[in-house]
């Protein structure tokens, strides 16, 4: 507003006032946009957790496709990856590890060998261990952490039986937040394996390659899923339709121990063998992250709303947590003539 005066014009500033009526103005802008940025940047985020899944289902059905069988599930949490070993019930490393061939990462597949089947070199462990330390952009969600080497405060140093130890005060290793089916029984892991590579021809596993129980070792009555321990289950073994059957989705994990490597399924590393860390069931209801509480077989997922499932078709659905037992536990048998959701 300009008045007049004796001398000329003069010019009226803002009152405190209408400063203040402005400022609120501003701050109910904020406060109604605010909201619907974050919402769209979650909306980014579950998108991309969708896509990692539909990449590595794709690479999980190229591996059927030129093996015959989908990625097996190792010789359990002692041993990782070996690039010497091949596929299948000789490999002992998990299903993220042989997956890495058919995900454009054939690089950090390689360097955990050193082209000896039967021994294992110090070259191969300092390879295996840069492997595990190496995170991978694909295997993690980004609603719930980042792409980077996390803390492995479980046994010291150790990795594992066929890589090196981890300096003293680094111990890390890349994580994943996608696990593989194996089946739908309360148990999703096996003991650590045999101590050496000479002893795995002679130990007494638990299952046979298609999941049948060949021991009393505790266990559930059998894998009924896509992978697990030594696993060799190709799509001729998915009776109920790899459209119908769970292949890989997101894992549950309490939001307390996304970055400490403190929670007992998410304790190892990301190519670990047969473990909960990377293998989930169906027995349970899937289950939103909820700080405090720790489930060590359960699917689940950091979204508000939702959790995201890999058929062994290769499609990528979004699940409610309210999907009933009987669906959950169909879904994730590939032979029990449930054929939903």
């Amino acid at each position: 507003m300009i008045e007049p005066r004796g001398d000329g014009l003069r010019r009226r500033g803002f009152t405190l006032v209408e400063l203040l009526v402005v400022i609120a103005i501003i701050a109910t802008l904020i406060g109604l946009l605010l909201p619907a940025v974050q919402s769209a940047r979650e909306a980014a985020r579950r998108t991309a957790c969708s896509n990692n899944l539909k990449q590595l289902a794709l690479g999980a059905i190229n591996h059927e496709q030129a093996r015959r069988i989908f990625p097996s599930g190792g010789w359990g949490w002692a041993w990782v990856g070996d690039a010497d070993r091949g596929f299948g019930e000789d490999q002992p490393g998990g299903w993220m590890f042989s997956t890495l061939p058919f995900i454009e990462e054939q690089g950090l597949y390689d360097q955990a060998g050193d082209g000896d089947r039967v021994r294992i070199s110090q070259q191969q462990m300092e390879g295996a261990r840069r492997t595990v330390t190496s995170p991978i952009k694909s295997l993690t969600c980004p609603s719930r952490r980042a792409p980077v080497a996390y803390p492995k405060p479980q046994d010291g140093t150790f990795v594992a039986n066929n890589s090196s130890r981890n300096p003293t005060g680094g111990n890390v290793a890349g994580r994943g937040d996608y696990a593989m089916n194996s089946g739908d029984e309360n148990v999703s892991e096996t003991a650590g394996g045999p101590a050496t590579l000479a002893q795995a021809d002679t130990f007494k596993w638990c299952n046979d390659r298609l999941g049948k129980r060949t021991g009393d070792c505790g266990l559930a009555r059998m894998f009924s899923g896509i992978s697990f321990s030594r696993s060799e289950v190709g799509i001729k073994d998915i009776a109920d339709g790899t459209s119908h059957t769970y292949m890989i989705g997101e894992k549950y994990l309490n939001p307390a121990n996304y970055t400490t490597g403190t929670d007992t399924a998410d304790n190892e590393t990301w190519c670990t063998g047969a473990n909960n860390d990377n293998y989930r069931t169906g027995y349970a209801a899937p289950m939103r992250d909820r700080m405090g509480v720790v489930h060590t077989t359960a699917f689940g997922s950091a979204h508000a709303a939702s959790w995201v499932m890999a058929y062994a078709d290769g499609h990528v659905k979004a699940l409610s947590f309210d999907i009933s037992q009987t669906v959950q536990r169909g879904a994730a048998h590939r032979a029990d003539g449930i054929t939903a959701p």
